[in-house]
């Protein structure tokens, strides 16, 4: 008996709230109020933490719209660069999320790269917060595809992390200009045991040693050209792994490669050879881009980085890095 009351009175209750609906409907329509959800910035922490991995290209809440800073103002959207930053008292910088040492992103990483703590001196200067968009030069298909989605889009106004090939009519394609250059990144000559305490490449062919490699790039075709014994790897980091295996005994790798190997194996016993500067046809100078239209902007960041050159900052951040410190030439 008593479960038919209940039952009963359940039945009322619903029926009488459906009867109220297209009232409700009909005398008031509900509005929400737009939001907009910002992420956290994360402060900087003492010491190294392996990056969790992290994906902009994949991760879920990046491809929905999730941004470590809040957008653009809409009647900054079309003014140029310089006036936007000292507006909005931000920067917008777009770096590659992958680009060790020089820019790197991960939920739960510090340090962020050389490139990262040279704009956040800059904003620091000027009193400026900064706003980052990752983005993905290593494709197949190069850099252009990053610019595309970046920088070509108005979504920042200064892509770091870029290098000076000579074969750069990529470009030209986005309507961008490079800054003056900052420092400069080669391939270098790292040895030990039997190797230890040469100075050259022609040193290491007097012992007859082989040099680790890596194929498909100008020392590798260098080492073939001149004669020397030589052993061929995929990547920059294979050849390292061959260092700490024992199956070369000197190498020529990247400089910013000396960087990671170091973080990743400080128990290593292979050592770059402190001095070594390298050959100018292994040798580049990394610089930034803007679009061609921001001159203003241009003039504003090839100012701060002169200042940083001559001062020793650039120098002091890179070496911090684990990698050497080779000025723009």
């Amino acid at each position: 008996m008593k479960t038919v009351f209940v039952s009963a009175l359940l039945a009322q209750l619903c029926v009488g709230s459906l009867a109220l609906v297209p009232q409700l409907r009909a005398e008031q329509v509900i509005e929400l109020q737009p939001e907009y959800v910002y992420g956290r910035n994360r402060k900087p922490r003492m010491g190294y933490r392996k990056p969790e991995v992290f994906d902009p290209l994949s991760d879920q809440f990046y491809q929905s719209g999730y941004r470590d800073f809040p957008p653009i103002p809409d009647e900054l959207k079309a003014v140029d660069a310089m006036t936007r930053s000292e507006k909005m008292g931000r920067m917008l910088v777009c770096a590659d999320g992958w680009f060790w040492p020089y820019s790197r992103t991960a939920r739960k990483n510090e340090p962020a790269g050389i490139d990262i703590e040279l704009v956040q001196s800059i904003a620091k200067r000027k009193g400026w917060e900064l706003s980052i968009m990752w983005a993905n030069t290593g494709t197949r298909f190069g850099q252009g595809p990053a610019f595309h989605a970046t920088i070509d889009r108005g979504v920042c106004d200064v892509f770091v992390g870029l290098t000076v090939t000579g074969e750069d009519q990529h470009l030209t394609g986005h309507a961008m200009l490079f800054t003056v250059p900052y420092m400069s990144s080669g391939f270098v000559l790292v040895t030990q045991g039997p190797a230890m305490g040469a100075k050259t490449m022609d040193e290491i062919k007097a012992r007859d040693l082989a040099l680790g490699v890596p194929v498909y790039s100008p020392i590798y075709r260098y080492v073939q050209e001149h004669g020397f014994k030589y052993e061929g790897f995929f990547q920059n980091h294979q050849v390292v792994e061959a260092l700490l295996e024992n199956k070369v005994q000197a190498a020529m790798i990247w400089s910013g490669t000396v960087s990671k190997a170091r973080l990743e194996n400080p128990q290593a016993e292979f050592e770059m050879v402190k001095g070594y500067v390298p050959m100018d046809e292994m040798r580049w100078n990394s610089v930034w881009g803007v679009k061609e239209k921001e001159s203003a902007f241009l003039a504003f960041l090839n100012a701060e980085l002169a200042l940083m050159v001559k001062s020793g900052e650039v120098k002091r951040i890179v070496e911090r890095y684990g990698m050497p410190y080779l000025p723009p030439f």
